[in-house]
């Protein structure tokens, strides 16, 4: 009986245990459109936790398509530069990817960061104007857009503000100036920016 009882309890946790093991993959079927419509249900039923719940996990869904589109744009290679290993990360509100690009041992660097919702990319783009404003270095225009080019000892930076919000920056230890900005001008910025509107 003994032998029996516990037969019964290591099939309930192995039961229990593999329906939480497939229950993320389930859940990863959802497209946005069926967890902004759960919300939406839940709602009327008047279950207002369920609501937020499915709520919250519809912006989530929307912002990594988002993310993924932005992504798109970070091209395996750029004006004879390969590019590695394409790094995304989301914490707080704000949202970074980065790819480094290298060509004959040398290496740049290009970082998205910004907002990943409207109200923090416009907090964001504030920020990145008043830093730009109070860095040393020279303004320019690269695909109708501002940028500013600042050299600390080698380490060339080219920091391009987006109208959608955020900053495009290049960064090389290995590039001079204009080589970083024949980088910056060959990269699909204003395709880039325009997709995140």
């Amino acid at each position: 009986m003994y032998s029996l009882n516990q037969s019964k309890l290591k099939t309930l946790i192995l039961g229990a245990a593999l329906s939480f093991a497939i229950a993320p993959a389930a859940f990863a079927e959802d497209t946005p459109a069926d967890t902004c419509s759960s919300a939406v249900s839940l709602f009327k039923e008047g279950d207002i936790e369920g609501a937020l719940e499915e709520a919250r996990w519809c912006v989530t869904q929307l912002e990594q398509l988002k993310q993924g589109k932005v992504s798109s744009f970070f091209k395996d290679e750029i004006n004879g530069f390969k590019g590695g290993k394409l790094e995304q990360q989301q914490a707080m509100g704000i949202s970074m990817i980065e790819r480094n690009y290298s060509k004959d041992g040398k290496v740049i660097k290009v970082s998205l960061s910004g907002g990943a919702s409207g109200a923090a990319s416009n907090a964001f783009a504030a920020l990145a104007s008043f830093g730009m404003q109070s860095t040393n270095g020279k303004k320019v225009r690269i695909q109708r857009r501002t940028a500013m080019i600042s050299d600390d000892g080698g380490n060339i930076q080219v920091v391009v503000t987006l109208k959608s919000g955020g900053m495009l920056t290049f960064e090389s230890n290995d590039l001079n100036s204009n080589d970083a900005i024949a980088f910056a001008k060959a990269f699909p910025i204003a395709d880039l920016d325009d997709s995140r509107k």
